[in-house]
This record gives C-alpha cells, sequence and structure tokens, in this order.
C-alpha cells in the first residue's frame, strides 16, 4: 500500500483568495485513505481544501475548508481516479494569523489489481455474514 506523505508550509496571515498551493501525483489509481495533520498552534485558523482538478474533494461540500489544532483528522475513502498518475492539488491559508505553520497531508493508495482484490474480498465477507 504505497503512501504519500507531505507537508505544506502555510506563511502568516496567508489569505484565503491566495492560498498556498501543493501538487501530489498519485500514480496508484485507488485511494483508500487520506488524513490532515494540524501541528499544535494552528489554532482552528489554518484551512485546508484538497482538490481534484476544480472540484473540491475535501471537505465535500464547495467553499469549506477543514480547519484544526494539535490533530490528525483521517477518513477511509473509496475513490477510484479516471487514471493513473492524475494530480490532487492541496490548498492552504491562515488570514489573521501571526505565525507560520506546516499541514501534513497523508494519502494511502492501492494498486489496481489490489483494489479489486480487497473490494471482492469485503463483499464476498459481507455476504457469509448474511448467510449465516
Amino acid at each position: 500500500m504505497p503512501i504519500y506523505a507531505e507537508t505544506i508550509s502555510v506563511p502568516a496571515n496567508t489569505p484565503e483568495d491566495n492560498p498556498v498551493k501543493l501538487d501530489i501525483q498519485i500514480k496508484e489509481q485507488f485511494i483508500t485513505r487520506m488524513e490532515v495533520g494540524f501541528e499544535d498552534g494552528c489554532g482552528w485558523m489554518v484551512k485546508v481544501q484538497i482538490r481534484y482538478g476544480i472540484k473540491t474533494f475535501f471537505p465535500t461540500r464547495e467553499g469549506t475548508w477543514l480547519i484544526g489544532n494539535d490533530e490528525s483528522v483521517g477518513w477511509d475513502e473509496r475513490f477510484s481516479m479516471p487514471a493513473p498518475n492524475e494530480v490532487l492539488t492541496v490548498y492552504a491559508c491562515s488570514p489573521e494569523t501571526k505565525f507560520d505553520h506546516n499541514v501534513f497531508i497523508r494519502i494511502m493508495t492501492l494498486p489496481q489489481g489490489f483494489y479489486f482484490l480487497e473490494t471482492l474480498l469485503q463483499k464476498l465477507s459481507s455476504l457469509w455474514e448474511k448467510i449465516i
């Protein structure tokens, strides 16, 4: 399971209408888990979006941002990219902050064959539970 681990540095007082960005090229086609880590001191003022092209991938609702402080927010994902080697872009801003901050991004992926095997095993397990 390849893991992409990146850090995006957000300068103090970076406005929402001019966020810093980080492109992450995903070589595999299937994303299985994503995590965004906020360092202590972000104070719920550092904002992050992950986009695929022009569409906001996370948070789901357009125009919203993920915020946090001294925590890692993670979720299981079942997203199939249209093709290998696609790019996700992380946008981050920190309006009205006085210090620079770092946000940590982790993306877990599976190659195509493993993804289908995992999906098949989950379906078989679900079917088996219904039988028993």
